[in-house]
C-alpha cells in the first residue's frame, strides 16, 4: 500500500473511532432531569381598594433530581413587585414532610441611626420550619434583620396553601433547571 493511502486510512480509522467514543459518552451520560413544579403555597391577603395592598408570604417550590428549590415572597405593602430571595440552606425530609429554609431578602429601606438621613436598602432575614403537604406549607416563620442578626427578631406561625392557579401558573414558566437559575439576576431580589 502507497502512504498517502495508509495516512489516509489511519486518519479515517482515528476519526471512526474518535466518533464512536464520543458517541458512546453521550449516550453513557445521564439525561438532565427535568424540573417538576411542586406548588405555589400562599397566605396572602389583598385589600380591596383604591389602592390595593397585599401583606403575608408565598413560597413558589421545584423539584429537579430528588432536590427541592424555590422561592420566598413578602408581600407588605403595595401589590405588586412583590420583594422576593431564593431558599437557601434548604433541608426536606420527604418521610415526615418537615421543611427548613432561609432567605434573604430587600423589603424595603431601613432607618436608624447607622444608615444616616437617607436610610438604606433594608436586609430582611428570614427562617422557615414546619411541614410540606400537598395542600399547604404549615410552620413557623423567623424574621430577623440583617444588619443586626444576633437579636431575635419576630416569630410567626403560618399556613400557606396550595393556589392552583399560580402552581399551573409557575409551572408554565418553570426553570429549564436549577444551576440556570440559580446564576440568573432575580428581579425584586435582595440588594446585599
Amino acid at each position: 500500500m502507497n502512504r498517502p493511502l495508509a495516512a489516509l486510512l489511519c486518519f479515517a480509522l482515528f476519526e471512526v473511532a474518535a466518533f464512536a467514543s464520543a458517541s458512546a459518552a453521550t449516550a453513557a451520560a445521564p439525561a438532565a432531569a427535568t424540573v417538576e413544579t411542586v406548588g405555589f403555597y400562599s397566605n396572602v391577603r389583598i385589600s380591596h381598594s383604591e389602592d390595593p395592598h397585599a401583606y403575608g408570604y408565598s413560597v413558589e417550590l421545584y423539584r429537579q433530581n430528588g432536590e427541592l428549590f424555590g422561592l420566598f415572597y413578602c408581600a407588605q405593602g403595595l401589590d405588586g413587585d412583590t420583594p422576593r430571595g431564593r431558599l437557601q440552606d434548604l433541608r426536606y425530609d420527604a418521610a415526615s414532610g418537615r421543611l427548613f429554609f432561609r432567605a434573604k431578602l430587600t423589603v424595603g429601606r431601613e432607618y436608624s441611626r447607622d444608615s444616616g438621613d437617607d436610610g438604606r436598602p433594608s436586609r430582611d432575614l428570614f427562617e422557615f420550619d414546619g411541614r410540606l403537604s400537598a395542600k399547604a406549607l404549615v410552620g413557623e416563620v423567623l424574621h430577623r434583620d440583617g444588619y443586626r442578626p444576633r437579636e431575635p427578631g419576630e416569630r410567626e406561625r403560618v399556613k400557606l396553601t396550595l393556589d392552583p392557579r399560580r402552581t399551573r401558573d409557575a409551572r408554565e414558566s418553570a426553570p429549564a433547571g436549577r444551576a440556570a437559575w440559580m446564576a440568573e439576576p432575580l428581579a425584586n431580589g435582595p440588594q446585599w
